[in-house]
């Protein structure tokens, strides 16, 4: 959760729309096939996988996105992009910034 507060009142912000709208951005950036399934950590300890991790500290945001790419795209290129988008449609939609974007290929598929 986020809070924040103005002269109107305190503004709560729900992990589940964040994550919603940084899902909404990254399907919307060339290159991107989706989300990856599970982790191989996952797999051996059995633990439960989320693709896309918020964490707030410090009234700033830490965004992690595990992503599945197209296979015969530039890899930096897309990544890169898909930084940047979310960054940048993240400070725009919650007026707060957004400290670190980490984006991990998990895998590579064929179109």
């Amino acid at each position: 959760m986020l809070y924040m507060e103005n002269h109107i009142g305190r503004i709560t912000i729900s992990d589940a729309y964040l994550r919603e709208l940084t899902e909404q951005t990254v399907m919307q950036c060339f290159g991107v096939a989706g989300f990856a399934d599970t982790r191989l950590t996952d797999k051996l300890f059995e633990g439960r996988f989320c693709p896309i991790e918020i964490e707030a500290a410090e009234n700033k945001l830490n965004i992690s996105v595990h992503v599945k790419v197209m296979y015969g795209v530039n890899i930096p290129a897309v990544v890169h992009a898909l930084m940047h988008k979310i960054e940048f449609v993240v400070e725009d939609a919650v007026r707060t910034p957004v400290n670190r974007v980490r984006v991990y290929v998990d895998e590579v598929v064929e179109p």
